[in-house]
């Protein structure tokens, strides 16, 4: 009887200390030999830079070789893309076009959009042991009118690129993508037509009337025997 009654202590203390145990280690997997820990980061996982770009209300995907129009909004976003799926959007608030760019338009021969640019998570996209960038990235960039997503983020930050042209690298970041080639910002069109003619005709102006003070100016300098000659 003594002994039952050992049996059946025994049996709710081990029940009572299986439910003294927090509920995440109750629900935490397995962790599988040599494989991450749950919540940090997988070193063998695929990052890379995305291009979105907003309607207004939210974040869609975009080609950055796509030339959006101007007022337009577009962001970059360094996430950890499983192969065959997408990788996040940029995080916090949908900026507006009004709100980093103002309401003026745009001079003739170039367009002005909105450049957002999200780092990623720390913990969750990073590079185990690498740190991205405290903040991310917010400017308005103008351009010519067919430049790219791609090109107009080259007007916001340092971009480097691969052989295929896929984004490596913005700000430096990640410090592990050192190779590829640095690509140019996306400069407005340079002014022509009427004003540049204009230009050219003041210059021819002013030169003719230099031309003249300086005919008249020798003209009034001579000497009265050079006048008689």
């Amino acid at each position: 009887m003594l002994r039952a009654y050992r049996v059946a202590a025994g049996v709710a203390l081990g029940a009572a200390a299986f439910l003294s145990l927090p509920l995440p280690v109750l629900a935490a997997p397995p962790v599988a030999p040599g494989g991450p820990a749950p919540g940090a980061a997988d070193p063998g996982a695929t990052r890379s830079w995305s291009a979105w770009r907003s309607d207004g209300t939210a974040w869609l995907a975009a080609d950055p070789a796509d030339s959006p129009p101007d007022g337009s909004v577009i962001g970059w976003r360094f996430s950890v893309s499983p192969e065959g799926a997408a990788g996040d959007s940029p995080g916090g608030e949908l900026p507006s076009f009004a709100s980093v760019c103002g309401r003026d338009t745009a001079a003739s021969g170039h367009k002005r959009v909105a450049v957002t640019v999200d780092f990623g998570d720390g913990d969750a996209d990073a590079y185990p042991g690498d740190q991205p960038p405290s903040q991310g990235v917010l400017r308005c960039v103008a351009g010519a009118e067919d430049a790219t997503t791609a090109r107009l983020l080259a007007s916001a930050a340092q971009v480097r690129v691969n052989d295929r042209g896929d984004v490596v690298s913005v700000s430096g970041y990640p410090m592990r993508e050192r190779g590829g080639t640095e690509l140019t910002a996306a400069a407005p069109a340079a002014p022509d037509g009427p004003p540049g003619l204009l230009i050219a005709g003041g210059a021819g102006a002013l030169a003719l009337l230099t031309a003249g003070a300086v005919v008249a100016t020798r003209r009034r300098t001579r000497t009265p025997a050079e006048t008689r000659r």
